[in-house]
C-alpha cells in the first residue's frame, strides 16, 4: 500500500484531534486544563524551563488520552460484547492516563507556588 502525501497525513492527524474534541469529554476537560495552564504561564510569567515542563506534561496527557481512546475503540471493534479480558485492557489503558494526570498535578504543585507566593 502506498503512503499518502505528507499533507494528507497531517490533515488526517488534525481530523483525529478534532474528532476527539467533539466526542471525548475527558479530552475536552484536558484541553481546558491546557488552556488554563497557557493562561497561567503568560499571567505568572513562568520561566521558559518551567513553561516547557508544564506544556510537555499537558501535551503528554492529551497524547496518552488519545492512545487510551484508540485502544478502547479497537477493543470495542474486535470484541463488541462484554468481556472481562477486554475490560482489563481498557482499565490498564485508562490507568496510564490517570498516572500521568496525577504526576501532572504534582508537577504543577511544585512549579506554580514559586510564582504565586512570591
Amino acid at each position: 500500500m502506498r503512503k499518502p502525501a505528507f499533507h494528507i497525513s497531517v490533515l488526517n492527524s488534525v481530523n483525529g484531534i478534532i474528532r476527539m474534541l467533539r466526542s471525548e469529554r475527558n479530552f475536552q476537560l484536558e484541553v481546558l486544563a491546557l488552556l488554563i495552564n497557557i493562561f497561567l504561564i503568560v499571567y505568572l510569567k513562568l520561566s521558559p524551563e518551567h513553561a516547557a515542563i508544564i506544556l510537555l506534561v499537558c501535551f503528554a496527557v492529551l497524547s496518552v488520552e488519545m492512545l487510551n481512546t484508540a485502544i478502547e475503540k479497537i477493543c470495542d471493534f474486535v470484541h463488541p460484547e462484554f468481556s472481562e479480558h477486554i475490560g482489563l485492557i481498557k482499565d490498564i489503558a485508562a490507568g496510564a492516563v490517570l498516572l500521568l494526570a496525577f504526576v501532572s498535578v504534582i508537577i504543577a504543585l511544585l512549579i506554580y507556588p514559586q510564582y504565586i507566593f512570591v
